[in-house]
């Protein structure tokens, strides 16, 4: 089967397990959507550590790391996947330069890649209204098109959602930037919506907006 067919095979799987049930097909199309990214993000998550336990340098700057911790997996060619003949590891900060100097390549050359998913922590707020909360800063939503995916994580739990940057984008519009930071965007989960990303009213709007989600934990199956 093409990817194509397979696409559209499971568009019909779907279909049938909801039949009319717009909620449950939504739900369906969610959950199948998160898998996949999940099984994705496991994948990366294991090059990543054997690479690390290889002990080899920043493929940039050609220095060791000092802590596992801002270490960033790279793919040589943006055009394949991620597996050990195709993947590196740099230092954050030369994972940035070396990606604006491909961005200034592909406004040359006319083509453009995108990284896998940028990945947001909140810790349990449990004297608050709110269970979590994450900010989006201005230089983040200015670089949304440089991502695949936004994953929201729950750092008690280790659970998490994964949101399209399509998805994301009309929320993040300037009449909900907030008055924090350089005019962050609130991100919450409220007490009383946990099945929800709820979007703050920000400065110039009243109304919290209101995104359904499917939390996934890594351990599962």
């Amino acid at each position: 089967m093409t990817p194509q067919e397979i696409l559209e095979r499971t568009r019909q799987l779907i279909q049938e397990h909801a039949g009319e049930d717009a909620d449950k097909w939504w739900y369906a199309n969610r959950f199948v959507f998160a898998r996949l990214q999940l099984d994705e993000r496991k994948t990366n998550t294991a090059i990543k550590r054997n690479l690390l336990d290889a002990g080899g340098p920043c493929h940039s700057c050609g220095k060791p790391f000092e802590t596992r911790r801002d270490v960033h997996l790279h793919r040589l060619d943006g055009g394949k996947g991620y597996h050990h003949g195709n993947c590196v590891l740099m230092h954050a900060g030369c994972h940035r330069t070396w990606q604006a100097a491909e961005e200034i390549e592909a406004d040359t050359s006319g083509r453009r890649g995108r990284s896998l998913s940028s990945t947001k922590y909140s810790k349990r707020y449990d004297d608050m209204p709110f269970l979590y909360w994450w900010d989006i800063s201005p230089g983040l939503a200015e670089k949304l098109d440089e991502f695949e995916t936004i994953e929201f994580v729950q750092k008690d739990t280790e659970q998490l959602c994964i949101v399209s940057s399509e998805q994301l984008k009309p929320y993040v519009t300037p009449d909900r930037q907030t008055t924090r930071g350089q005019g962050n965007w609130g991100i919450k989960v409220l007490k009383d919506r946990p099945d929800e990303l709820a979007f703050e009213p920000g400065t110039g709007h009243s109304d919290w907006a209101f995104l359904p989600v499917v939390w996934i934990d890594e351990s599962d199956d």
